[in-house]
């Protein structure tokens, strides 16, 4: 046990001095040495799978898409998502599939799934049952695999997409074979009453600057939030797939390996609606494994990702507060009250101190 806490804090040492290597953290973090060449479709996910089960039509010629959804414990929520993409209008029920992958759920979700594809005629439905919650991205990775859609549709459990998604993702992949993928944002809805002030203030950061159309192949377009993102099928077996060892922003390790391979993709601010509701906890607890995360995508890219080190998050906090201050009032998400402007401060400090310490904690405690 000694040995071990000495390894731990050893590791802390040389990631505080930001010389630990990428693959070292792989390693100590998941006990395995990740695929040099990226390719993460090429990994064995046999293990994690406990059955796939096929709802619907046999099969017959590939649809246009696969529409993929990771899903754990949002049985509810999951329901509302599947109608709104059984409502797409411009597109028929024959040139889409659905895959649900589900990280091992014990609210009923599985048996949800199963009722919903006896009442759906047209589509199949198909629900890879995993033995427990390894995270989105694997999930979405396992999706592909058992997928035959020429276009990967991607979405979330808890996201309620607009009824010409999968018509104007056909019509702009189809249109211009430019672009490797094409992609929107998100929009919060609460599930109680009113948003809560951490979803609030977390939209917030993402609204300060205009969303505009944007075609092309650098880091600054917006183009590949996994909960509205569509991208062709070559293009995205060639770039092997999403990094499962990211927890929480996989999306940004994808996008960051599109851009440094010349990939173009399209922003398109095209919204789905986002349900969620956050308490403190919540919003702390999802910040431990994004610290993670971006000190890996740091080791990966770091010409691209800078070191996220205590220096860095003071200063973003500072800006971050200089905003809240600076800023109009952006209803619904910051009215400017004295309450939205003391929350919103407070908030900036505690998520970028959590974005720098989580690592370190991840690291020590695991």
């Amino acid at each position: 046990m000694l040995s071990q806490l000495q390894k731990n804090f050893d590791l802390l040492y040389r990631i505080q001095q930001d010389r630990v290597s990428y693959r070292e953290l792989i390693e100590f973090l998941f006990g395995e040495t990740p695929p040099a060449d990226h390719n993460f479709l090429r990994y064995d996910y046999a293990p994690f799978i406990v059955k796939v089960v096929r709802y619907g039509r046999d099969e017959g010629s590939a649809p246009v898409f696969s529409v993929i959804i990771p899903t754990y414990n949002r049985r509810d929520l999951l329901m509302q998502t599947l109608g709104a993409i059984f409502q797409q209008k411009g597109i028929s029920r024959q040139d889409f599939e659905v895959i649900v992958v589900d990280n091992g759920s014990r609210d009923g979700t599985e048996e949800a799934i199963a009722d919903f594809a006896r009442h759906t005629e047209g589509t199949e439905i198909i629900c890879a049952q995993l033995n427990k919650n390894y995270g989105a991205d694997l999930a979405r990775n396992v999706g592909v695999l058992q997928s035959r859609g020429r276009f990967f549709a991607f979405t979330d459990d808890d996201c309620l997409v607009p009824e010409d998604w999968l018509s104007e993702f056909k019509e702009e992949l189809e249109g211009d074979p430019e672009i490797a993928g094409v992609g929107g944002f998100k929009k919060p809805k609460s599930t109680r009453e009113r948003l809560d002030i951490y979803h609030r203030f977390l939209m917030w950061g993402h609204f300060h600057d205009p969303h505009i159309r944007t075609k092309d192949g650098s880091g600054l377009n917006r183009c590949g939030l996994t909960a509205n993102v569509c991208y062709r099928r070559d293009v995205f077996e060639k770039l092997g797939g999403f990094n499962l060892y990211f927890k929480r922003i996989g999306f940004q390790e994808f996008k960051t390996r599109a851009h440094k391979s010349g990939i173009k993709l399209l922003y398109e601010p095209k919204m789905v609606e986002h349900f969620a509701y956050f308490n403190f906890g919540a919003h702390v607890l999802k910040l431990f494994p994004q610290s993670v995360n971006r000190y890996l995508l740091h080791k990966l890219y770091p010409d691209v990702w800078p070191n996220p080190s205590f220096l860095y998050f003071l200063k973003r906090a500072v800006r971050d507060i200089r905003s809240v201050f600076t800023s109009g009032a952006k209803p619904p998400l910051f009215s400017k009250s004295f309450a939205d402007i003391v929350g919103f401060s407070f908030l900036s400090v505690i998520t970028n101190f959590f974005l720098w310490f989580g690592k370190y904690w991840v690291v020590a405690f695991g």
